[in-house]
Order: C-alpha cells, then structure tokens, then sequence
C-alpha cells in the first residue's frame, strides 16, 4: 500500500487553497504533449469550495477531462445537482471537457446504464489494470461515505452504481463504484470539522471498513484536514 501523506491546515480555507494549489503544480508537471489529465471532482461544501478556489486562478485547464465522482439523481438546474453547483462556483467548468450524468429524463437504471457505457467507452472495462485517472477528490461524510458509497450498502458491479435510498436526500444517486474510484493515481480526500474526526482517525489506522477507507492512490493518498479535525485523532 502507497504511503499516507497527511496535510493540516489552520481552517477549511486555508485547506482548500493548498489543495488547489498541489492541482494546479500537478496538472503543470505533465509531459508535454501527453494524454489528457483525467480527474475525478467531489461535490460537498469542500469539493464545491475547491472549484470555487479554482476559479480565481485563471488557469489554463483545456487538458484536463473532468467527472464528478457520483451525481444526485435530480434535474439539470436543481440546486442539489453536484454539476450545478460546481458550474456556479466554477462558470469554465461547462465548457471544459466534463462528462456529465443523465438527467431523470432517464429511469434511473437506464441512467447507471448510460454513464457505464460512457465511462467504459472512454476508460475501457472497469476491472481492466492500470490507472485511467491522475487525480481522485473526495470529500468525507460523517458516516464514513465517500461519492455516493455509503456504509452498509452493496457496491460492486460496473463503473457506475445506481443508489436507490441514500441514507441523506436525495434519495436516488448514481456514483463511480469502489473499482472505478480506486483507478486513480492519485487520491486526496478534504475533511474538515470535528464532526469527521472520528470516520477519518479509523481510515487512517488501516482497521477500517468504512466506505474512506477502501479507496486509496497507486502513487499516493493525501488528506487534507483543518486543525479543528486534526487536533481531534
């Protein structure tokens, strides 16, 4: 198992702008003329913070395919969509190269269907070797959840798995499953608050079945905490 790099910071603020800054120097560091960067994007109030950090930077992200890691089962302009939200805090996002998930103009099941096709099309199988993504964000859930994975509930299959009762509404989520999100290079997951100290001290003593604890980074796993979190492991 790749090493834990554990990162705190004096607030959520201070967190996010350090985590946009190791992005920007990673999505900097590739090869010239290399494939394009493929990163996995986290709603919440972190993940949504992130790409609004993001957007003060100006930075040139035209290599860079993006997905959100799960999506809210609900309409294109719902306040609740993961997608919504980051193209309010980050405008450049809808003209960047994002792969989107169906909308309920689908039933749910043919909306898992359609983003898996999409998903292995551009990927390949999800039970293929190799990593497709160079960044994986996660946020973390007071139970432990991560994406739309929460604790308890069964996740194995393709690339996406349909929620039908989440634990927190929306009730009916479609997320990249533990396979797809353990594809990644590099996974940093953003926590903040004395609330997520307890999910996060067990992932970080490698004798944890939460949802946090079974997604890691080939080349490296990054946590990015404020102090208000650390001070409580």
């Amino acid at each position: 198992m790749t090493a834990q790099i554990i990162k705190v910071h004096s607030d959520s603020s201070s967190l996010l702008i350090a985590a946009v800054t190791d992005f920007l120097k990673l999505v900097e560091s590739r090869d010239e003329g290399s494939k394009q960067m493929s990163v996995v994007l986290t709603g919440g109030s972190l993940g949504i913070g992130f790409l609004k950090e993001l957007s003060k930077q100006g930075a040139d992200l035209s290599g860079v395919d993006f997905v959100f890691g799960d999506e809210r089962f609900v309409g294109l302009s719902d306040d609740d969509r993961n997608e919504h939200q980051g193209i309010l805090a980050f405008p450049a996002l809808s003209h960047l190269n994002l792969k989107r998930f169906p909308d309920p103009s689908l039933s749910l099941q043919d909306a898992k269907n359609a983003m898996n096709k999409a998903l292995e099309a551009h990927y390949g199988r999800v039970d293929d070797s190799g990593d497709v993504f160079d960044l994986v964000l996660l946020g973390v859930g007071p139970d432990g959840h991560v994406a739309s994975l929460f604790p308890g509930h069964n996740r194995e299959g393709e690339w996406v798995i349909a929620e039908e009762s989440s634990p927190k509404p929306p009730a009916e989520r479609l997320s990249i499953n533990y396979q797809g999100l353990n594809r990644g290079k590099h996974v940093w997951f953003m926590a903040s608050g004395v609330a997520k100290a307890g999910v996060v001290g067990q992932a970080l003593s490698g004798k944890s079945s939460l949802p946090l604890a079974q997604v890691r980074g080939s080349e490296g796993t990054a946590w990015y905490l404020d102090k208000e979190l650390s001070d409580e492991l």
